[in-house]
């Protein structure tokens, strides 16, 4: 049976909503490693590293912060494993949680306890990523890029969910168009509009696209505010983007929006589609076209998928969640078959990476070492590519968690974190 289509889109975003009604505009400062790196000489001993395909006993150093297996000529300080599975940290790549200062102080510790280092938060504005920053603290052992330029239509999403107040009333079109995020209809509004996008200073750039291939949504009062960019913009923009250095990540919904968001060749699409299949749609709409698999597939353009956000939107309905189970299977299936780029991120304001980590180990598409790797090591190096990090190899940054069991045997080795190491020390 289908959802209705507004409370189930809705679902995600009504316990985001304090977010997003405190977004403004105004400058920020990018994620980068501090400037003061640790400077002692540690050896970690007695652990099993995680190599890329499997954890291998043995000894590593951090030297000024980076992973070296040369001893030192002096060593400060010894750190025994005692036989832990050491591994890099987990990255985070969609997730709207750490948007402001409200949700960084809440959800700060979730990340912390749960191994991750690094995220992405995926649609918000400067003046919040600028207090979110605050809130976290300098000394935060995790580094976070903010979407701080997140663009849809007049009438597109994240507008119907932006305006809902806590208390249910509804903030004014206006209040939110500009503020919260940015509102392109024309390629003359990406030309005008584009010393905003320049001011707030983002790490990457959110485009919204909303079943673009149905243009007679607008004329229809139920998807005003849950609509997208139309489709033809897209390409403009991301040429736009790319001029001034700027990586796009592309907000989808159906396979048409996934086909569009790879034809403008977008850097990475932040959804698969079909997580939720919305009122008056089939299967049919959300199943990816293996040629637009295969462009994507040679332009290396990266899929978060968030297939688990399918959970919450399905909620207690089990016939609805497998049937987005049985399409995600096959998308999947067949991206990967095709050397799609596949990071994780849950797109959960409830959760954290760990979350999508379990439910496509429970999808069993990919061996436990392969999945692994997508979470520890392509994750990190996406978000942040000029840094080496999501690996445990000379030069690396030492960062690493260490855990009690094994987690390509054990999925639920990640409940029991032993240590967390950020470049060289321990938090």
């Amino acid at each position: 049976m289908e959802r209705r289509v507004i409370p189930s889109f809705r679902l995600r975003w009504l316990v985001a909503g304090a977010l997003f009604a405190a977004m403004g505009a105004a400058a920020d400062t990018r994620a980068a490693p501090p400037a003061d790196a640790p400077s002692l000489a540690i050896e970690f001993r007695d652990g099993r590293w995680f190599d890329g395909a499997r954890f291998r006993a043995g000894t590593w150093y951090s030297v000024d912060g980076a992973l070296t297996r040369t001893r030192p000529a002096r060593v400060d300080r010894v750190v025994d494993l005692d036989g832990g599975y050491a591994t890099p940290p987990l990255a985070e790549g969609h997730n709207h949680n750490l948007q402001n200062a409200w949700g960084a102080r809440r959800f700060r510790d979730r990340y912390v306890a749960d191994g991750v280092q690094y995220a992405a938060m995926l649609c918000g504005d400067p003046d919040g990523a600028a207090q979110a920053r605050e809130a976290l603290g300098a000394d935060a052992p995790l580094d976070v890029l903010y979407a701080s330029a997140c663009i849809s239509s007049s009438d597109g999403h994240p507008l119907a969910m932006a305006r809902r107040n806590p208390d249910g009333s509804l903030r004014l079109v206006e209040e939110v168009h500009d503020r919260d995020y940015l509102v392109m209809d024309s390629r003359e509004d990406i030309e005008r509009k584009w010393p905003r996008v320049r001011a707030a200073r983002p790490d990457l750039i959110k485009a919204v696209l909303v079943h673009s291939e149905r243009p007679e949504r607008r004329g229809d009062a139920r998807y005003f505010g849950m609509n997208g960019l139309r489709p033809q913009l897209l390409a403009a923009l991301v040429e736009r983007a790319h001029a001034d250095g700027l990586r796009v990540v592309a907000h989808v919904e159906s396979a048409a929006d996934f086909r569009v968001a790879v034809e403008a060749g977008v850097d990475m699409i932040g959804h698969l589609p079909g997580y939720q299949i919305w009122e008056g749609h089939g299967e049919a709409d959300y199943r990816l076209d293996d040629a637009s698999i295969a462009l994507a597939a040679r332009r290396g353009i990266a899929l978060i998928a968030t297939a688990g956000a399918a959970s919450l939107v399905a909620g207690d309905d089990a016939g609805t969640l497998e049937r987005v189970r049985a399409l995600q299977r096959d998308n999947l299936r067949r991206l990967l078959a095709a050397g799609v780029p596949l990071a994780l991120g849950s797109d959960r304001f409830d959760a954290t990476v760990r979350a999508e980590i379990d439910y496509l180990s429970a999808l069993r598409l990919m061996p436990p070492a392969k999945l692994w790797r997508a979470a520890v090591e392509y994750t990190p190096s996406l978000l942040f590519p000029q840094r080496r990090i999501g690996r445990i190899a000379e030069g690396f940054e030492a960062n690493f968690i260490v855990l009690d069991a094994d987690p390509l045997r054990a999925p639920q080795a990640l409940d029991r974190i032993r240590l967390k190491v950020r470049r060289g020390e321990l938090y």
